[in-house]
């Protein structure tokens, strides 16, 4: 048969140059991408679950270095969050003693540790008799801004504590949130109480103070439970208002300053101080404060004639810049009572009904809800001297706020003599 006549394919097109190595770049190319997902994928898993195991093992060792008191998650998820933590080996919380703590550290890079978070509790025995503890009163609130070129007295070190709601579940400042439960009669403790701390530099926000408050208040609620202690907890209250630093305007410091405004309306300031701390004030407060001090500018006005009258006047310059005037009056209820001594040379015991005076700090006592309480006042060197004709009214003036508010019975007050020496 003649062929000659078939059909011929046509030609194929030309190619274009480069077309095929293109082509095959294109397909290594995306080999090497499938490849490289692939690995990026089982890299992903293997971090995932290195993440999980570091995090399983952190809530171990949360669990047990704190007694099982506080929700392993919540104290991971505190600034921000963090899968690796270690316990300190010194510490440990033990609901068999009296006062036992944990503290939990942040893993950084290899080798570094960061503050995270700490637990204490702190169980009171029902006879106070069994309880050692010896707690110092606090002093020198603006120690760390001594010898700064700054107004000294314009923000405290610390705020003053501040009520969760109207203080029967305990109190908080801006890294701590103390719980604390109060056991009915007849039991083997009196009271239990736990603080949840925040040990890291930043402070707190206001989820990270809600997540404080709740790990407290569920690690004395655990702890209570363990101890027999029948309790009946408040609940968290709906908001935790900011604690402040900076000192404002005395005569409209309200909360616990309130009572500072009123007496100088009636009896007028003089020397007295112009700048305020206060904290909103809790009517069932187991522990509150009210900061005062005197600013540069009264400093100054007042200075010249105190001069006068004393054969030893420090420098002006060295007052302002290192030991500034302000006054401190606090009142403890209840287990706060137990050990309280002042601060500063032979820490003078202060016990509950005994009023008096010794080194720089006056104290009275009262009985508030059926449990002791002490109302106490501070005042600095040399502004005790200052004030020296003003400080039994203006103690005064603390106590019959701080009663009334609370409604306590059986107070004990200092002897006139004892405004006259420190």
């Amino acid at each position: 048969m003649d062929d000659t006549n078939a059909a011929v394919p046509p030609p194929a097109p030309p190619r274009e140059p480069g077309t095929g190595s293109l082509r095959r770049a294109a397909n290594a190319l995306f080999c090497l991408v499938a490849v490289a997902g692939i690995g990026l994928s089982v890299w992903a898993i293997v971090t995932q679950v290195t993440d999980l195991r570091a995090r399983s093992g952190s809530r171990e060792r949360i669990e047990a270095g704190c007694g099982d008191l506080v929700d392993p998650d919540s104290v991971l998820g505190l600034n921000g969050g963090t899968d690796r933590v270690k316990l300190s080996d010194r510490y440990r919380i033990s609901t068999a003693q009296q006062v036992s703590n944990c503290v939990v550290y942040r893993v950084g890079e290899p080798g570094t540790t960061h503050g995270h978070f700490a637990l204490r509790l702190t169980v009171s025995p029902a006879d106070p008799n069994d309880d050692e503890r010896q707690v110092a009163l606090d002093d020198e609130p603006f120690d760390l801004r001594r010898g700064g070129s700054d107004d000294i007295v314009a923000a405290a070190d610390h705020p003053v504590p501040h009520p969760l709601g109207d203080g029967r579940l305990g109190e908080y400042d801006s890294q701590r949130v103390t719980a604390r439960a109060l056991c009915e009669d007849g039991g083997e403790v009196s009271s239990v109480e736990a603080s949840a701390v925040a040990e890291y530099a930043e402070r707190p926000t206001p989820e990270d103070r809600r997540t404080l408050a709740a790990l407290a208040r569920g690690a004395v609620e655990r702890a209570a439970g363990e101890w027999d202690c029948q309790a009946a907890l408040p609940p968290l209250p709906a908001a935790l208002a900011e604690p402040g630093y900076a000192l404002g305007a005395a005569e409209k410091a309200g909360g616990t300053c309130a009572w500072y405004g009123r007496l100088v309306a009636a009896e007028g300031r003089g020397a007295l101080p112009d700048r305020a701390l206060a904290a909103p004030a809790g009517k069932a407060s187991a522990h509150d404060a009210c900061l005062l001090a005197l600013g540069e500018d009264g400093t100054r006005r007042i200075w010249p004639a105190y001069e006068k009258t004393t054969k030893r006047p420090r420098d002006l310059a060295t007052v302002l810049s290192h030991t500034p005037l302000w006054i401190r009056t606090e009142t403890l209820v209840g287990d706060g009572t137990r050990g309280v001594r002042t601060g500063l040379l032979d820490r003078t015991a202060i016990r509950p009904g005994t009023a008096g005076a010794n080194e720089l700090t006056w104290w009275a006592s009262s009985v508030c809800d059926g449990r002791p309480a002490l109302h106490l006042m501070q005042v600095s060197y040399p502004y005790d001297r200052i004030l020296r004709d003003r400080l039994e009214s203006f103690f005064r003036a603390y106590v019959d706020d701080a009663t009334g508010r609370r409604g306590c019975t059986g107070l004990v007050l200092p002897e006139t003599s004892d405004f006259g020496r420190s």
